[in-house]
């Protein structure tokens, strides 16, 4: 039994084709209310889950969090049990479609049932704060998990053919297909209302300083050649302009069809590219 207590002697080794993170004070198993949590040695990760938001009264707003920096409740960042820490991830409201990127950089929910619990500023942003919880995707960004902890990334890539030319922001992954991927046509127009995406500096998560653009990605490929080939059948589908665009991971061959001037055109061109076949075509706005 005593054994059972005590802190595992041996470390979580990564995995072979993961990209590893570095061993930090938050690596360390930790135990909470009697369980055992063991901080993962990678920075992959996607899941689907429940979220909740922490941060609605004063309890923990300018505590530190379990990287050391204060807690703003007002400020756009998450806390997760297990992810290394800080990394970037990407939490995707799966009942509104809305979609955030941010730093990860506490510990929690320690709830059973729910996987991340984001600022109450994101929980805002994503549309739940009044519901107090929602269904989402969290998928951590690798390459900006990297340049956040000032790690290039070449020197750890591992099990790839060569790195990407270039960094592209990827595109908006399928979600459960079962919900719609139209947005209200409104939602473009409304600032109040339009999804936040947030980019990454190097030290910092920041809103982006481009323009905003209404898009809609088509689907990823494996094989530059079937997306060229896709490319060629866009145009005259869609009369919109279509482009191929590099991504990170096992299928790095992205299309891209816009911008469009407003989310009842992109809906528009979206409903011919799913009845033309294309099931997982998904707007994005950036």
């Amino acid at each position: 039994m005593a054994a059972c207590s005590s802190v595992p002697e041996t470390p979580e080794i990564c995995p072979i084709g993961q990209t590893c993170a570095p061993k930090k004070a938050t690596s360390r198993p930790y135990q909470i209310k009697g369980i055992w949590y063991y901080p993962q040695p990678h920075y992959e990760y996607d899941e689907v889950g429940i979220a909740s938001y922490y941060g609605g009264g004063d309890v923990f707003h300018g505590r530190p969090t379990a990287t050391g920096e204060r807690f703003d409740k007002n400020e756009v960042s998450a806390a997760h049990k297990t992810l290394p820490l800080p990394c970037i991830a990407e939490v995707t409201n799966l009942e509104n479609g809305r979609q955030i990127q941010l730093k990860v950089n506490d510990r929690g929910p320690f709830v059973e049932g729910r996987i991340v619990d984001v600022s109450r500023r994101t929980a805002q942003l994503l549309g739940f704060e009044n519901k107090g919880t929602a269904k989402v995707r969290v998928r951590t960004l690798v390459p900006e998990s990297l340049a956040l902890n000032g790690i290039d990334r070449p020197q750890v890539m591992l099990a790839e053919k060569k790195p990407p030319p270039a960094f592209l922001e990827s595109p908006l992954p399928p979600i459960n297909a079962a919900l719609t991927p139209r947005l209200p046509d409104h939602l473009f127009e409304d600032t109040e209302e339009a999804p936040i995406l947030m980019k990454v500096s190097n030290k910092s998560v920041v809103p982006s300083a481009t323009s905003r653009g209404l898009f809609i990605d088509i689907g990823a490929y494996g094989r530059e050649e079937e997306a060229n080939a896709l490319l060629k059948t866009l145009g005259d589908l869609t009369k919109s302009n279509a482009q191929s665009i590099h991504t990170y991971g096992l299928k790095p061959y992205a299309v891209r069809v816009g911008p469009f001037s407003s989310m009842a055109e992109a809906n528009q061109i979206l409903d011919q590219v799913l009845n033309a076949g294309h099931g997982m075509a998904r707007i994005i706005i950036h």
